[in-house]
């Protein structure tokens, strides 16, 4: 009989692991998310506050992109987080095939009105990692840039079409899913 248990402590144990495992890489995205987040964020506000819609589509145009590498260079060795989306304005947010894939399944779930994770953790080989953060059209503001013809911003959006002329980041509504914080974090 103690060699039956004995396997399956072994099992519950291996199985907690992974728990601890799975809410260690949660907590460092979290962190490199909020670190990220929060830059971009208050640099759009600043630049929204200072010059309206077309300064804030400028700064995001010009700047966004070194403010990200900056960030993304304070993070530890084997920590780096970005943005993508299926329907991506910059083809730097491209996602790579299996983060098209998982955008498509949180579309999908979205779409069926299932719930969606807050973070979703998927183990890309030994000791490496991607987390995903779905990022949601919560404010009416982000449809300054995002929104459609009717809620766009006529200038900013003019700016954005000259910089990107293939743009498929626009005709969200507020609620939809936009794309997804994705943080690799390699142990």
């Amino acid at each position: 009989m103690k060699r039956v248990v004995f396997p399956i402590m072994l099992l519950a144990s291996a199985s907690l692991l992974s728990a601890d495992t799975n809410k260690e890489i949660k907590q460092e995205a979290k962190s490199a998310i909020m670190k990220m987040g929060g830059a971009l964020k208050s640099h759009m506000k600043q630049n929204m506050k200072a010059g309206g819609p077309a300064q804030a589509a400028d700064f995001c145009l010009e700047e966004a992109s070194g403010i990200a590498k900056k960030v993304n260079a304070g993070y530890p060795k084997g920590v780096s987080v970005k943005r993508v989306s299926l329907k991506y304005r910059n083809p730097a947010d491209k996602p790579t095939a299996d983060e098209a894939k998982i955008l498509a399944q949180i579309q999908s779930d979205v779409n069926a009105h299932k719930a969606v994770p807050k973070m979703i953790v998927k183990e890309v080989s030994k000791n490496s990692y991607k987390v995903y953060k779905p990022i949601f059209i919560n404010k009416g503001v982000c449809l300054t840039c995002h929104g459609d013809a009717q809620t766009r911003d006529q200038q900013a959006y003019k700016f954005i079409k000259e910089k990107y002329p293939n743009d498929k980041a626009v005709g969200y509504k507020k609620g939809d899913f936009r794309g997804a914080f994705v943080v690799t974090i390699v142990k």
